[in-house]
């Protein structure tokens, strides 16, 4: 019901893109990016987490290494736009979604997909499960594409939280906190649009 409620949430916004502002002049800063391992049975040998230095634009990056093959996993995937008053808004809420089947399903929602293709240009994550051990998966540099998303016209604080469950342990705990935001342009005439 959530994933259908945010991809109509994104149609709207898409419908409503008439003015000056196109998505052309949004950017998605990554403010945190932070994960932890609650890992009882060892599965994960190496977990590192973290934004880059970079002040004007900070990409997230992810290493992960397990210590035994990955046959089955799940994943849950929570993603919400706070508000300052009232309740957030949760855009969408995956959870117990499997994850081999994530990975190699092409016919996944509009979003989904967009996120993976992206994520491929910046990852070793496969699309296939078992994933062999001793070796090292990543996602380095991630930077988010506004012109691969429908088109749009807000300003937003976005929050993700991440679960990589194995043989019914959270293995990985993650948090991804970003912020949508219009580029500031210095423009002559002073005029805004």
């Amino acid at each position: 019901m959530y994933l259908k409620f945010g991809a109509i949430f994104l149609l709207i916004f898409a419908g409503l893109q008439q003015g000056a502002w196109g998505k052309a002049n949004f950017d998605m800063i990554f403010t945190n990016c932070t994960c932890r391992s609650e890992d009882p049975e060892g599965m994960l040998s190496h977990l590192k987490c973290g934004l880059s230095k970079s002040v004007r634009r900070p990409s997230f990056s992810i290493e992960l290494m397990f210590s035994q093959p990955v046959v089955r996993f799940q994943v849950n995937m929570r993603i919400v736009l706070p508000r300052n008053s009232g309740d957030d808004f949760t855009l969408f809420n995956l959870t117990g979604i499997d994850g081999c089947s994530l990975l190699s399903n092409k016919n996944q929602i509009v979003f989904i997909q967009l996120g993976r293709e992206r994520m491929d240009r910046f990852s070793n994550v496969p699309k296939r499960c078992p994933w062999p051990k001793d070796v090292m998966y990543y996602v380095r540099g991630f930077r988010s594409d506004m012109q691969a998303l429908p088109a749009f016209n807000f300003e937003a604080d976005m929050n993700l939280w991440f679960e990589f469950i194995s043989n019914g342990n959270k293995v990985i705990r993650g948090f991804i906190q970003s912020r949508v935001q219009r580029r500031r342009t210095h423009k002559k005439d002073g005029s805004d649009e």
